[in-house]
């Protein structure tokens, strides 16, 4: 299943930046958008089809099978979720590879050569700088190991006796509460926690023991007066919002499927 969702998507990728490199009329265009959009795909259809698969293979007709096996609660949960998100950070670098991948395309269908658009890639990384690359990596695979742990936790949380007759609805109605708590703790730790990343002026980069409540406070004055404020420390304290519900659920999820699953 994972395999044939995934390589349905990196073929039609692929496909299409060969129509976009070839410069072929009317697909060519056409194909650079697919090519971006199906990268941009990979690493959301992983995580659906793993997601399906978990639920599937514990709470469904797999999971009389998978309870048997003589094994702790916990040793099931970190097994799966340790794969996902193995798969999760190999799509993810396959993401990234078609998207260099399509910038490269896009110069070549510009009329570039294949060297002077590989110099447009490097001068776009460059420009972006390496601290800032591995920065957003890191931020990157926060989210996936967020997103995978998090849901398998939600998951077996949702397939105890007390939900479990709402079927694939109760982790449906789970990540939609997570998603709501999680946008409004968010905002409040990247205004209030005091560590920030400096995003403007010579020591872009750099972070900072700074949140951006001021910073905040003062777009929200400017654009009272009709100005536009330039925000110079972006907010880090997601971040470590985000380490630390990963691990409250991950925990709760463990405790779940040891002391509270059950199966119809």
């Amino acid at each position: 299943m994972l395999l044939g969702a995934l390589g349905t998507i990196l073929l039609v990728a692929a496909l299409s930046l060969v129509l976009a490199a070839l410069r072929v009329p009317v697909l060519g265009p056409a194909g650079l958008v697919v090519g971006v959009l199906a990268s941009l795909l990979l690493v959301p259809a992983a995580l659906a089809v793993l997601a399906v698969r978990y639920w599937q293979s514990m709470y469904g007709r797999e999971g009389y099978f998978t309870m048997s096996i003589p094994v702790r609660g916990r040793s099931l949960f970190w097994a799966k979720t340790l794969y996902a998100l193995i798969v999760a950070v190999l799509a993810g670098a396959v993401s990234a590879l078609g998207l260099a991948t399509a910038t490269v395309v896009l110069g070549l269908s510009r009329g570039l050569s294949a060297s002077a658009a590989f110099d447009a890639l490097g001068d776009m990384l460059d420009s972006v700088g390496t601290p800032m690359i591995w920065f957003l990596a890191v931020v990157l695979l926060v989210q996936l190991v967020f997103a995978v742990l998090c849901g398998a936790a939600i998951m077996s949380i949702s397939a105890e006796g007390r939900f479990n007759r709402l079927g694939f609805g109760a982790p449906l109605l789970g990540w939609v509460g997570l998603y709501v708590v999680m946008q409004g703790a968010g905002l409040a730790a990247m205004l209030f926690v005091p560590l920030g990343l400096t995003i403007g002026g010579p020591d872009a980069g750099t972070l900072v023991a700074q949140g951006m409540l001021q910073e905040f406070l003062d777009a929200l004055q400017s654009s009272g007066a009709g100005g536009q404020q330039q925000v110079d420390v972006l907010g880090l304290g997601v971040i470590p919002l985000t380490i630390a519900v990963t691990a409250l659920l991950s925990w709760w999820g463990v405790r779940s499927i040891e002391r509270r699953t059950s199966l119809r």
